[in-house]
C-alpha cells in the first residue's frame, strides 16, 4: 500500500510538471531531464564495466573530443538508443498506442551497439537474437538455450502486450517483472544488460512514467542490483527450463508461476530511482515555464518563493488575477511573471 500511494504521489508530480513546461519533459533542451539522462547513462554503463565520469560525457556527447574508443562507443550507442526510443514511447503514451514489438527490442539493440561494433569492439550481428549459448558472469542463473530465445522472446512480448492491455499490474510491477525475464532470457549476444535497463525505462515511460538511473558506479550499487535481479528470477528460469523440455506456455501460464513477493526488491530500486528522477525535474528553470499555464498557488509559491496564503492576499487586493475552480485558486504564468517583475523580484 505503501508503494501504491507513492507512485500515486509520483504520477501527480509528473503531471503537475507536464503542465508547466513548454515542451516535452522527455528532451535534450529540458536542462535538468538532460542532466537526468547523462546520469543514466553514466551509471548504466557502468553496471557493465565502463566508467565515465561527468566531463568524458561532456567531451562525447557535446564537445565531439576524442576519448578512450570504447568508452566513446559505449556512450554514443546508449546516447543515440535510449533517446530515440523514450521519444517514441512519449509519442505512443501520447497517442495512447503504447505497445512492445519485436522489432522494437532489436532496434534498441541496433542503435546500442552500433559503435561497439564499427569499432570492432562487438563481433555479432546487430538487432539479431543470439544462435550460441549464453554465460552471464557474477550470476546463479542460466539463460534460456539458444534453441530457445526466439519462443521465449515471443511469449515474453506477448505477455507484456497482454498487461499493457489488461492493466492487472502496475507500471512499476510490469517494469519489474519484464526486466527481470528479459535478463533472464538474454537474448542477444552482448549488451543485453543495456538493452533491458533501456527497455525498462520505455515501458515506463510509455506508461506515463519518466525513465531511472539505476546506480551501478559503486560496487555496493552494482551488487545491491545483482541482488535484486537474483531473488526475482527463479520463476522465470523454472518456465525456461521446462520450455526446453518441450512443455508450452500461455500468458495464463506465466502469471500461475509468478510471485509478486520476489519483486520486492527490484520495484523498490525502479521506485526509488522514480522519486529521484521526478525530484531532478523538479528543479524547475523558470525561464523554460509554458507562460500560458494556469498553476495553483501552491505550485507557484515553490517556483516564485512566496507563500500560498501571500499569493492569496494578492488575489484578494486585486494585484494579481487569479480564477477559482472548486476550492482551489489558479493563476496564468504570465501574470504571475508580470507581478514578479514589478516587484523587483526577477521572473
Amino acid at each position: 500500500m505503501k508503494n501504491e500511494l507513492k507512485l500515486e504521489s509520483i504520477k501527480r508530480e509528473l503531471e503537475q510538471l507536464r503542465r508547466v513546461k513548454i515542451d516535452n519533459l522527455i528532451n535534450v533542451s529540458n536542462a535538468e531531464w538532460y542532466s537526468l539522462f547523462k546520469d543514466e547513462i553514466r551509471n548504466s554503463i557502468a553496471i557493465e564495466g565502463v566508467f565515465a565520469n561527468r566531463t568524458d560525457l561532456i567531451d562525447v556527447l557535446e564537445n565531439n573530443k576524442r576519448t578512450d574508443k570504447h568508452k566513446a562507443a559505449s556512450i554514443l550507442g546508449y546516447f543515440e538508443s535510449a533517446s530515440a526510443m523514450y521519444e517514441y514511447a512519449v509519442n505512443q503514451y501520447k497517442e495512447k498506442e503504447f505497445s512492445l514489438r519485436m522489432s522494437d527490442i532489436k532496434q534498441i539493440h541496433t542503435l546500442l551497439m552500433r559503435y561497439e561494433k564499427e569499432m570492432g569492439f562487438y563481433i555479432g550481428d546487430l538487432g539479431e537474437l543470439r544462435k550460441t549459448r549464453a554465460e552471464v558472469a557474477q550470476s546463479t542463473f542460466t539463460p534460456i538455450s539458444e534453441f530457445y530465445v526466439r519462443p521465449a522472446m515471443e511469449l515474453f512480448i506477448k505477455w507484456i502486450h497482454y498487461h499493457l492491455s489488461k492493466n492487472i499490474y502496475n507500471p512499476i510491477e510490469l517494469a519489474a517483472m519484464s526486466h527481470v525475464w528479459f535478463e533472464s532470457i538474454h537474448p542477444f549476444r552482448d549488451g543485453n544488460g543495456r538493452v533491458g535497463r533501456i527497455l525498462l525505462s520505455y515501458i515506463l515511460i510509455g506508461c506515463g512514467l519518466i525513465n531511472i538511473a539505476i546506480k551501478g558506479i559503486s560496487k555496493k550499487d552494482r551488487n545491491h542490483y545483482y541482488d535484486a535481479l537474483e531473488q526475482a528470477d527463479n520463476a522465470f528460469e523454472d518456465i525456461h527450463r521446462k520450455m526446453e523440455q518441450g512443455e508450452k506456455f500461455d500468458v495464463a501460464g506465466v502469471d500461475q508461476l509468478i510471485k509478486l513477493k520476489v519483486f520486492d526488491e527490484i520495484k523498490t530500486i525502479i521506485l526509488d530511482r522514480l522519486n529521484d528522477s521526478v525530484g531532478r525535474l523538479k528543479e524547475i528553470d523558470i525561464h523554460n515555464i509554458n507562460k500560458e499555464a494556469e498553476l495553483s498557488l501552491s505550485e507557484l509559491a515553490r517556483i516564485y518563493n512566496y507563500s500560498s496564503d501571500y499569493l492569496r492576499n494578492l488575489i484578494n487586493r486585486g494585484k494579481l488575477k487569479g480564477r477559482k475552480k472548486g476550492k482551489t485558486w489558479y493563476v496564468r504564468v504570465r501574470d504571475m511573471a508580470a507581478y514578479a517583475e514589478e516587484a523587483g523580484n526577477g521572473a
